[in-house]
């Protein structure tokens, strides 16, 4: 090789390693679902229940957030992540949302409470879906309940719930994943009641 040549491939090789170390990382942020709890109000006050810790089906049991900008391709973002998982984040604001439902005489945390019923839970599909103009937020999970003195669910259901986002940005996407959320736990309460009959006393 000549030299000139040589010291022109050592040039070029210092001058990509000087702006790799000058030009900073974009910062990597983090974001959290956002929900408004319910007041109490009577239901099925006599009968208590544990939110068993949820879990997530692949792609989305991480803290990467998920889009899609077409049905053949999916895709994450390496500086936009959820702050908790997701799976974590939706159990936790299950939990807080049925309590504040007043459904229960008693929820317990995800630990390991002794309740008359055990709700457990599955994220399907937590995403952003982006069109032309827009983007979408869509939210899917699966719930069950099961009697203390057994291990088959003796009910379950499924929710889908599908919202615009107000501008085309995480943010913006995680806010109408919260909504979504909420109007989830608005059907999954209403539910609950209509199968309290079913439900026994403690």
């Amino acid at each position: 090789m000549k030299k000139g040549l040589l010291w022109g491939l050592v040039l070029w090789s210092a001058l990509i390693g000087g702006c790799s170390l000058t030009t900073p990382r974009p910062e990597v942020r983090y974001y959290t679902l956002m929900l408004t709890v319910p007041e109490a109000h009577s239901g099925m006050a006599q009968t208590s229940l544990v939110v068993r810790p949820f879990t997530a089906h692949d792609p989305y049991n991480q803290e990467r957030m998920v889009y899609r900008s077409s049905s053949y391709q999916l895709d994450f973002y390496n500086y936009h992540r959820w702050a908790a998982s997701p799976a974590e984040q939706v159990t936790d604001w299950t939990r807080r949302y049925l309590t504040g439902a007043g459904l229960f005489a008693k929820v317990f945390p995800t630990s390991n409470g002794s309740a008359d019923m055990a709700l457990g839970g599955k994220v399907r599909q937590i995403e952003e879906i982006d069109h032309e103009q827009t983007w979408d937020a869509v939210l899917s999970v699966d719930f069950w309940l099961t009697r203390s003195d057994q291990h088959s669910p003796f009910w379950f259901q499924s929710y889908t719930a599908t919202r615009q986002a107000a501008k085309r940005n995480p943010e913006s996407i995680t806010e109408a994943l919260s909504r979504n959320l909420e109007d989830i736990l608005r059907r999954l309460t209403a539910d609950l009641m209509s199968v309290g009959a079913a439900l026994p006393a403690s």
